[in-house]
């Protein structure tokens, strides 16, 4: 007899609480066990810990099956992330919370499960593959690379090695591949360009995320993946993938050669580069690629100085120089992806001045502040720059983008303008030391509200008839 059917019915109320209730005593029984462990026999806590990810991944593998609203695994989420936080709190459960180095990974993983659901409700193939690669192919980076790492670099605060790297690519190819092929019926070339290029993509965004934040962008950032792959064709896939491993192996010959990326940099570069590419088309490259080729100018006509961060930028600065135009990327690529068939805002790209004009405006000021180490004076150095910033910039990339024409020239300098004079505006303000967090974000603030600023006139003349 089926044990399930003593239950109540799948998707009643009485259901949900009961098979709820079965996974919660599983998992306080698995938290229990991995203490004992941990008191008893003194493995390593990276150890215990990634048994309750396994163990605790594998559970949350058999919620679409078991679970047909999402509020149940959000309460099933949310008293996972109490329980876990209180006990980090007060040090309790350490084979799970007593890690030396600092990571909400435990945290996020709760939550990360219940937006994997949520979206992915309806394809449990999808969900398993994501969910997959956080749980098998994690654990692989993190306990071969403790033990066999020899080759190490540094994201921030955290050491990872590129043999974790190397475990974690062959295990999502993997965890992909054979989902694909075995239980979605893809096709054995597309199955395995598929897994090609997630595992390449995925283990990118793995080998620079910090402080356990890979928990939650691993299965996200797989989903995604899967929904866009799977729709295009074999042929497509593998450009991509080659497009990706050119753009790859330029950044990491660029952070070897010169010194201003480090090797995180230089993956989180190319991965900014590859969603131009991917999400936006050949012609949304050059604006990234020529701010590229301006900071390295701007870079050797005044080095940065010894009160900076130093000539090697990280994924820090990686990020908040391209979070607003990626965004704006985004936008454009969602509402492409989404809008009604003919309609201006998914057909005549109304973000693309927008993102134009957020590299520019990054240029300015990253040129700003190169200007002024060579002892401009203030104002000299505020224009020039802004006038440099946007020539390298705007004029090419909006030639051969998909908007151009007057417009889009002057809604792309007027962003350059406002960004550089808010920010200098907020220096005076708040007063950030150059190139610390707080100054990045300061520049990540003022691009968003110029690009804001502008981005009406874009949209306006999108719809424009």
């Amino acid at each position: 007899m089926n044990a399930w059917a003593l239950l109540p019915a799948f998707g009643m109320p009485a259901g949900e609480l009961a098979r709820a209730a079965l996974v919660a005593v599983g998992l306080i029984a698995l938290l229990g066990a991995a203490e004992a462990w941990k008191r008893i026999a003194h493995p390593p806590v990276e150890w215990t810990r990634k048994l309750v990810h396994v163990s605790g991944g594998v559970v949350s593998g058999t919620f679409p099956w078991l679970f047909a609203t999402h509020w149940t695994v959000l309460l099933l989420g949310v008293s996972s992330f109490s329980i876990l936080a209180v006990a980090k709190r007060l040090g309790w459960i350490s084979s799970v919370t007593g890690v030396e180095r600092r990571s909400t990974g435990e945290l996020l993983f709760p939550f990360a499960v219940y937006l994997l659901f949520a979206i992915a409700h309806g394809q449990p193939v999808f969900y398993l593959i994501a969910l997959s690669a956080l749980v098998f192919a994690d654990t692989a980076a993190a306990l071969l690379g403790s033990a066999y790492g020899r080759h190490t670099f540094m994201v921030g605060e955290d050491r990872k090695s590129l043999e974790g790297s190397a475990a974690f690519l062959l295990v999502t190819f993997l965890a992909v591949h054979l989902v694909l092929l075995l239980a979605a019926g893809t096709e054995p070339a597309a199955s395995v360009l598929i897994a090609a290029q997630m595992a390449l993509l995925v283990t990118a965004f793995e080998a620079i995320s910090m402080r356990g934040n890979d928990n939650l962008i691993v299965p996200l950032m797989t989903y995604y993946l899967l929904v866009k792959l799977t729709h295009n064709t074999w042929q497509g896939i593998a450009l991509q993938l080659l497009v990706q491993l050119g753009l790859l192996a330029g950044m990491i010959l660029l952070a070897s050669r010169t010194r201003f990326l480090t090797l995180a940099g230089a993956i989180a570069a190319h991965l900014t580069l590859y969603a131009a590419f991917s999400l936006g088309g050949p012609t949304w490259i050059v604006a990234p690629l020529l701010t590229l080729v301006g900071f390295l100018w701007f870079q050797a006509v005044a080095p940065p100085g010894q009160d900076e961060s130093g000539p090697r930028h990280e994924v820090r600065q990686v990020f908040y120089v391209t979070i607003v135009p990626v965004l704006l990327l985004f936008l454009d690529n969602s509402f492409a992806s989404f809008a009604a068939k003919g309609h201006p805002l998914g057909s005549h790209h109304p973000f693309f001045v927008p993102f134009v004009g957020a590299f520019t405006a990054t240029l300015s000021i990253v040129g700003f502040r190169a200007l002024r180490r060579r002892r401009l004076p203030r104002a000299s150095a505020a224009a020039l720059a802004g006038v440099l910033a946007w020539a390298a910039v705007a004029p090419a990339a909006l030639w051969v983008g998909p908007r151009g024409g007057g417009l889009a020239f002057a809604v792309s300098a007027l962003t350059c303008l406002l960004a550089l004079v808010l920010y200098l505006a907020g220096r005076r303000l708040f007063h950030p030391q150059p190139a610390t967090k707080w100054d990045l974000r300061l520049q990540a603030l003022c691009v968003a509200l110029a690009a804001g600023a502008g981005l009406p006139f874009a949209i306006a003349a999108a719809v424009a008839p």
